[in-house]
């Protein structure tokens, strides 16, 4: 039966587009200045049934490959912000993370505009900031991006917060989701690089009033490093999907020797009950704090096959220095194109995390290493999807592949590259070892037969 429903959930799938495809409408191009959309495409974006990955308006799991772009509205204007954008559809990202205020209360826009009268003052928004935001909002929609907007980023705007009080940011919240409910690209982040203090109850109001003006569009929550959304918020209605924040444990700051990979952090997350779809949120930013486009590649495929339902990538983009066009091709970002290229084509949102030794039986290294190996299987075992970070041989037990016959792919997440690494019968162990020993892979294994 478990089998049945698989192969029936998989069709449904790959033949709902092609049914669908005719139905979808154009959105109304309208002036920025007068924004009315019919429709965008695949948006909303939505929690998925079963409550474990995020689907989109025809409830096809959507799989978040996103941008960290933060500081967008604080730096850019509309033009830069055009070739931004641009060039991160372009590379299959499909989601862009934005600060809605900027940096510090006393900054403006790119066009002098300050987002609240005098004081900071939450009742008083400047009407001429906000609808710069709403002139990305439609761009972005023109691209198919969502863009998930922190209204209240807590590392900076933590006191304005706390003077306003809550009161006048459940009236903020309400103002954001009647000024944005039209656009249904859009998802948003509370918190901001930390856990509330004595904002906890202001952050609340601003979610509850955003919701109440807004309720299709999701809400999350940016928690400080080592923690999660649902380590802050776990009861909290508002709160949609949890999103983890986690530095890659070799980078060199604070106290990272003590902190927990990765993998370790999604795979907690994954286990906890009520389970809630996530994402990593922030992680090691590929030029950043000797990061690599190799850790973020890890970090990346690390979470996905640890009960993930997507990523942000990170470079130094998202503060758009002076020198921001040129570091928009950097290897990794590149790299996320493939990402979502090799990820998308996989029933990802079907696979469970094996920690177990049953598939990978030799080679998945320690735990709390740099070089574990994540292991996801789909419920009927017919096929087992493993990433290796670091080259080496490894030994799998082939007999836990339901089938006839076995097929091993490898997959570069570097390059997209890909070679067969043999077809066998689902009898014994095997040795399995990638065309080089250098750089991460992606090892397939799957049936291939009638059974």
């Amino acid at each position: 039966m478990a089998r049945l429903l698989s192969i029936v959930v998989l069709l449904y799938w790959s033949i709902l587009p092609t049914l669908l495809a005719q139905k979808k409408k154009k959105a109304v191009k309208k002036s920025p200045s007068s924004v009315v959309v019919t429709s965008q495409g695949v948006f909303p974006i939505k929690v998925s049934p079963n409550g474990r990955y995020l689907v989109d308006r025809f409830y096809r799991p959507f799989l978040m490959n996103a941008d960290a772009g933060w500081l967008l509205l604080h730096k850019l204007t509309l033009n830069d912000a055009k070739e931004y954008m641009a060039n991160r559809a372009n590379k299959n990202f499909n989601t862009i993370f934005i600060q809605l205020l900027p940096p510090s209360p006393t900054q403006s826009n790119a066009y002098g505009e300050r987002p609240f009268g005098k004081n900071n003052d939450f009742a008083t928004p400047n009407e001429r900031y906000f609808q710069y935001v709403e002139d990305i909002l439609y761009h972005a929609s023109q691209l198919h991006l969502l863009v998930a907007l922190a209204p209240a980023w807590l590392a900076g705007w933590d006191e304005v917060q706390f003077q306003n009080g809550e009161q006048k940011a459940k009236l903020y919240g309400e103002y954001l989701g009647n000024r944005f409910k039209k656009h249904q690209n859009v998802l948003w982040i509370m918190g901001g690089t930390r856990d509330p203090l004595r904002e906890e109850k202001i952050q609340i109001a601003i979610a509850e009033g955003l919701r109440s003006a807004a309720p299709f569009q999701l809400l999350t929550y940016h928690a400080a490093n080592t923690h999660s959304s649902t380590d802050v918020f776990s009861a909290e209605k508002w709160l949609d999907f949890s999103m983890i924040h986690h530095y890659f444990k070799d980078k060199k700051e604070g106290q990272a020797q003590d902190r927990p990979q990765v993998y370790e952090s999604a795979l907690a997350e994954a286990q906890k009950i009520p389970r809630r779809a996530f994402v990593l949120g922030e992680a090691q930013h590929e030029d950043e704090n000797e990061g690599s486009d190799q850790m973020v590649r890890r970090q990346a495929y690390w979470t996905m096959l640890s009960g993930g339902a997507g990523h942000c990538y990170g470079s130094s983009v998202w503060a758009f220095e002076n020198n921001w066009q040129e570091k928009l091709n950097l290897p990794g970002a590149n790299q996320m194109a493939y990402f979502s290229k090799i990820m998308g084509a996989l029933p990802w949102y079907l696979f469970k995390a094996d920690t177990t030794s049953q598939v990978l039986v030799e080679g998945r290294g320690k735990v709390g290493g740099d070089d574990y190996a994540t292991v996801g299987v789909l419920p009927n075992y017919r096929m087992a999807a493993i990433y290796l970070p670091t080259g080496r041989s490894i030994q799998v037990n082939v007999e836990k592949i339901n089938g006839t016959s076995i097929r091993a792919l490898w997959i570069s997440p570097r390059t997209n590259k890909r070679w067969i690494g043999g077809y066998f019968k689902p009898k014994g162990t095997r040795e399995l070892i990638p065309p080089t020993l250098e750089d991460d892979w992606l090892l397939l294994l799957g049936n291939v037969g009638r059974k």
